[in-house]
């Protein structure tokens, strides 16, 4: 019983090394004609303005290692954040438009899981049909 128990935990552990790759790999598109961060090559999709009944900007704020304190923002003012790394950690790079592509990086993912976390506060259903809580994706890349 023993050694089922560890083959067990063993093959769990390898499958999620096999999509820890994978999952949260793809670029983010800032779209600032629409104002929304997506994943690129997927219709999944987030309004920057989701940020204005966050409580969670502090989580944005320290994984761009900005300066520990109260930060409140709008739409566009987190828009801004993302295309000028305070950390200067990337460089976005224009594809067409007012589109600009974000590599996957620890605080761009950030900005996504706190995104899709109040959207899913806001919409979620509460008889229990929508999807479950968002899975985090700023756990995929080392910070």
């Amino acid at each position: 019983m023993k050694y089922v128990t560890a083959g067990l935990l063993l093959l769990l552990v390898m499958s999620g090394c096999s999509t820890a790759g994978k999952f949260g790999s793809e670029n983010y598109i800032v779209d600032l004609e629409q104002q929304r961060y997506c994943i690129e090559g997927r219709s999944a999709c987030r309004y920057f303005s989701l940020i204005g009944p966050s409580y969670r900007e502090g989580w944005i704020a320290d994984a761009f290692g900005m300066p520990e304190q109260y930060y409140s923002w709008t739409g566009g003012e987190l828009a801004t954040i993302v295309l000028n790394p305070p950390d200067g950690s990337y460089q976005p790079e224009l594809i067409g438009g007012r589109q600009y592509r974000l590599p996957p990086t620890f605080a761009t993912h950030m900005v996504w899981d706190v995104l899709a976390m109040e959207y899913f506060s806001l919409y979620r259903d509460d008889e229990g049909f929508q999807e479950h809580w968002p899975q985090p994706r700023r756990f995929s890349v080392p910070p």
